[in-house]
């Protein structure tokens, strides 16, 4: 006869036991697994800073390399008088805004400059708009414009030509702020653009220079933009950096400034964008007409008219006189940036 085995099951105690076991290598293996977590997401940052701003910088060189003119406000739309820099009025409407910096910029550059045909320039003016405050999106807006020049008229009363007087520069609108960097890539991350070559530097939460927010993930870093040697924006050279960081969800903010300097959470990434600037000043060369040393001065009354010779040129509508200073067809306005706003706005020309 066979005897019966007695069948058991595990006791409370092992069954606490393995379960304890596999708690542990759990635990170990999300330690292992936060580090490698936090890396793919900054690897996915990386990846779509890389091809948002291969983006930028194939429109940037596609625009701004080639461009005759070009005007640089950082922070916002402003305006130079004898007592410094100021904002165009934020009031305004932003076409409004957009149109009286694009006529001073037309009449710094072009007033008293004529084309080919012997007639004031005419053509197109761009302004980009980078909009940090928008999430770093870059429009895009284009107007027409024929370019203003002095004249002077006949007084019969005395015999003697006037003070030179100016017949403004007409400006119109054909697109305002039209998007030119595809929409869909800030459903998820933002854009930071800022002026000249910089790096990111790493900020520790024992860095008692700086008052990190008191809402931060456990697993969050910080960096600050850093500006590196000269790299600026001149005539001869852009620069600019952009930071793409993620969007604001819940409690998480990836955007802060702190003690005036722009500083993001993780993840983020960081790329600069640099070209030659190379027809700055170069389209405007030639004979003495548009040569930068002269500009034109039309003369009417006392029997002068457009259509009459009135220098040794046998010209028909313009005389010519030295000008006391050159044009400047390059300007930056506020770097760095004291006043204003976030926003940098590029205003800028293109050979017809």
């Amino acid at each position: 006869m066979k005897s019966k085995r007695n069948l058991k099951g595990f006791t409370l105690v092992e069954l606490i036991v393995v379960m304890a076991v596999f708690g542990l290598i759990m635990l170990g293996a999300m330690q292992f697994l936060s580090p490698v977590n936090r890396m793919m997401k900054g690897a996915s940052v990386q990846e779509a800073n890389s091809a948002t701003v291969d983006n930028i910088k194939r429109y940037l060189e596609g625009t701004l390399r080639y461009a005759n003119a070009v005007y640089v406000h950082n922070g916002d739309l402003k305006y130079y008088d004898v007592s410094g820099c100021h904002l165009i009025d934020p009031s305004m409407s932003e076409s409004a805004r957009q149109q009286e910096a694009v006529e001073e910029f037309v009449d710094s550059c072009f007033t008293n400059r004529v084309d080919s045909s012997n007639d004031p320039i005419s053509g197109k003016v761009y302004v980009m708009k980078i909009d940090n405050d928008n999430q770093g999106r870059i429009t895009e807006s284009e107007f027409n414009f024929t370019a203003g020049y002095d004249y002077n008229d006949w007084n019969p009363s005395t015999s003697l030509w006037d003070d030179t007087k100016r017949h403004s520069a007409s400006v119109s609108a054909v697109t305002i702020d039209a998007p030119v960097i595809n929409e869909a890539y800030y459903s998820s991350y933002s854009i930071f653009a800022t002026i000249g070559y910089n790096e990111m530097k790493a900020i520790h939460d024992g860095d008692v220079s700086y008052a990190l927010p008191a809402k931060i993930r456990n697993d969050q870093y910080f960096g600050r933009i850093v500006p590196v040697g000269s790299y600026g924006f001149s005539p001869s050279m852009f620069s600019m950096t952009f930071v793409t960081y993620k969007n604001s969800d819940g409690a998480d903010q990836y955007h802060h400034v702190i003690d005036g300097e722009h500083v993001f959470g993780s993840p983020y990434s960081s790329a600069n964008a640099s070209l030659a600037l190379l027809n700055i000043n170069s389209a405007f060369g030639g004979d003495y007409r548009a040569n930068l040393d002269y500009c034109p001065v039309r003369r009417n009354g006392n029997g002068y008219s457009p259509t009459d010779p009135v220098d040794d040129d046998g010209d028909t509508k313009w005389d010519y006189v030295r000008l006391a200073s050159s044009p400047d067809y390059f300007s930056s306005y506020d770097i760095p940036n004291d006043i204003g706003g976030n926003n940098i706005y590029i205003i800028y020309t293109l050979p017809e």
